[in-house]
């Protein structure tokens, strides 16, 4: 075995692509030495790796087409970011941002004497705009640092991607996309199904981007020995997040019911993050009138949001955001976040969607979760994912000072819904000083105080350019976890009866009806917020995260965006723990048999809101001008095969 390894020489070749929301796992597998007795002669020197993105130098300009980057990534198999790592040479490395023709290499350290090395590396496309277009790589192993310069000729035989090496005892194993996403299960298992529904937000994906939360999850299925988790996404709305959030949450309802359903489905949990959040809440209202039984069939366990625009993002926004909605430059998606009229009605569609459906739906869950950033976010606006209402004077202390002791997950495993989360170390927590944030600001924000203007003050420019260039966490950051500050500053139970009553100008009957005076787009957000709370108890849970806020909340690349590890441990310790159904607590209003399957007083459902199932003309789910432009560019592409073959 160790001759094969006295001149340097390349012990794996491969080349492959990944298209927009895909990634390849290579899994390399070195034995030092077989049976028991270690050898005489063995030796530890390094193998190292190389990836290359191999895409043309001049297609780093088209980022529409792409952008052409590539997310890199190595660690050992046993890595975990609860332990603190010793050795330098065990540490992760990665590269979040690998540009045409640039190198990302590794050292494979045989530093302890031990039978077998794993490594698991991942290769993960960064494409935002198009589905045609690829990025080109290569992957390269060798027995010295030395031989990585050496360029391979394309028709040169070498080991290939099929697995076998060079190396007595080195064996690579490639997973594509769908080899990462398969379901673990054993032969003959019959247990039922908890299916876990993840959702993706806008100009995202979930094969790639929500990879690290699903293998997360999934871990936790020890805690389960009762059921079978199941976790899934819908892949189809990959670069459609402009039409809209009914194009969007039709087609993802039409999935889960037609496809994901079948008689071993017992319990169903949503997760989604930014437009997801909305997108699952049309699914669950459309399922809930279109397939009247399926709740009745399936068990709703979970609504989780992280970061979700649940009030629209048409208030305390740059001008310019708001004008670029109002125009469609982000196509329907964003004149429906921007609180004005859809084309299939008359009223806005986040105000049509808190009505009847969606608050019986709702209060059907054993759990309504929000994940909420509280600064570093200028996608999401704070009052907009935490529902407008919360302590928002709390939040400024714990923001300028030390973080909930209850941050800590896994003593909030069981949580009381009549009872707010308190803190160990402040008495006065379970006091909640609940208010809307119009008001907050109005008292607050204009005092010039720092901690204040932090809440408030989130680039949207900024924001956007750290998605492609977030800055990193450190080695220390990786490595030690007790170098890692809590990130929960906030963790309450919040009830209709914690919101302060409204003001007497208040008038739900109006609000874009146009009886009289039409509501204030301000005013129109509190109504819908006072709809989500009704009858129902919320987990509020706000963290402080570094930039990028809004992808570090969902971990989108495991190590580029590692700050947000914190909240997937909070997540799944606060809802994955394999409770028993019936200790969970009950909805704070439980609906009538008749209320449940004829709303609005014998109404035929479908016929009330028919805003919500009818069957829409494509034109009007109208695309933006990003989009636009990748398809104009993607006619162009076709006649570049190099990039799309």
């Amino acid at each position: 075995m160790e001759a094969n390894r006295a001149a340097s020489e390349v012990l794996y070749y491969n080349q492959s692509s990944v298209k927009l929301g895909e990634l390849e796992r290579y899994i390399i597998t070195y034995d030092l030495y077989q049976g028991d007795d270690i050898p005489a002669d063995i030796r530890l020197d390094s193998l190292w790796l190389k990836i290359k993105n191999t895409t043309k130098l001049s297609y780093k300009a088209a980022y529409l087409l792409g952008p052409f980057i590539l997310y890199c990534d190595m660690r050992t198999k046993g890595y975990d970011n609860s332990q603190k790592i010793i050795s330098s040479v065990d540490k992760p490395v990665f590269q979040s941002n690998l540009q045409a023709q640039q190198k990302f290499v590794a050292e494979l350290s045989l530093h302890q004497i031990k039978s077998r090395y794993v490594w698991v590396v991942d290769v993960v496309s960064q494409i935002l705009f198009n589905k045609e277009t690829k990025v080109n790589f290569e992957i390269l192993i060798g027995n010295s640092k030395a031989i990585l310069k050496k360029k391979i000729p394309c028709g040169d035989t070498l080991p290939d991607e099929v697995g076998n090496t060079s190396l007595m005892g080195l064996r690579v194993q490639r997973q594509t996309t769908v080899d990462v996403w398969k379901i673990p299960r054993l032969i003959g298992d019959t247990r039922k199904s908890h299916l876990v529904i993840l959702t993706h937000g806008f100009q995202s994906n979930v094969s790639a981007d929500m990879a690290y939360m699903m293998e997360e999850i999934y871990k936790s299925q020890m805690n389960s020995p009762n059921e079978r988790l199941v976790i899934k996404g819908y892949m189809k709305n990959i670069c459609e997040t402009e039409k809209g959030i009914k194009f969007l949450g039709t087609g993802l309802a039409n999935y889960i019911v037609n496809e994901l359903y079948d008689d071993s489905v017992r319990r169903i949990s949503f997760i989604g993050h930014s437009l997801g959040g909305l997108t699952q809440t049309f699914a669950i209202c459309y399922i809930k009138i279109k397939y009247p039984d399926f709740f009745k069939k399936v068990e709703p366990i979970n609504f989780i949001t992280l970061a979700s625009p649940l009030l629209g993002i048409a208030t305390n926004t740059p001008n310019y955001v708001k004008k670029s909605l109002s125009m469609g430059i982000i196509g329907t998606t964003g004149q429906e976040l921007g609180l004005k009229d859809t084309n299939f009605c008359d009223k806005p569609l986040l105000y049509l969607l808190s009505e009847e459906p969606l608050i019986k739906a709702l209060a059907q869950f054993r759990r309504r979760t929000l994940y909420i950033n509280s600064i570093n976010d200028g996608i999401v606006p704070l009052y907009s994912s935490s529902l407008l209402f919360l302590d928002y004077s709390q939040l400024l202390e714990k923001l300028g000072g030390k973080p909930t002791a209850s941050c800590d997950p896994f003593s909030q495993a069981k949580v009381n819904p009549n009872e707010a989360v308190t803190d160990d170390d402040d008495d006065d927590d379970d006091k909640l000083n609940t208010s809307s944030w119009n008001t907050f600001w109005k008292t607050k924000g204009n005092q010039g105080d720092s901690k204040s203007k932090r809440l408030m003050n989130a680039s949207v420019i900024k924001s956007m350019k750290s998605v492609m260039l977030p800055p990193c966490p450190d080695a220390e950051f990786l490595s030690n976890p007790d170098a890692r500050t809590p990130i929960v500053i906030h963790d309450k139970i919040y009830t209709e009866k914690n919101l302060p009553p409204p003001s007497s100008t208040l008038h739900e009957g109006t609000a874009a009806l146009g009886d009289g005076r039409r509501n204030t787009r301000k005013e129109l957000e509190e109504i819908i917020a006072r709809r989500w709370h009704k009858g129902m108890h919320w987990r509020k849970v706000v963290v402080s995260l570094k930039p990028d806020a809004h992808n570090n909340i969902i971990v989108r690349r495991r190590f580029a965006n590692a700050y947000g590890w914190s909240v997937i441990d909070h997540l799944i310790s606060a809802h994955f723990q394999g409770d028993d159904p019936d200790s969970l607590p009950v909805q704070d209003t439980e609906p009538t048999e008749e209320e449940r399957d004829t709303p609005g007083g014998g109404v035929e459902p479908n016929k009330l809101f028919s805003w919500l199932t009818r069957i829409e003309d494509p034109s009007a789910y109208r695309e933006g001008v990003v989009s636009t432009a990748s398809h104009l560019a993607s006619t162009w592409i076709r006649k570049h095969s190099s990039v799309t073959d």
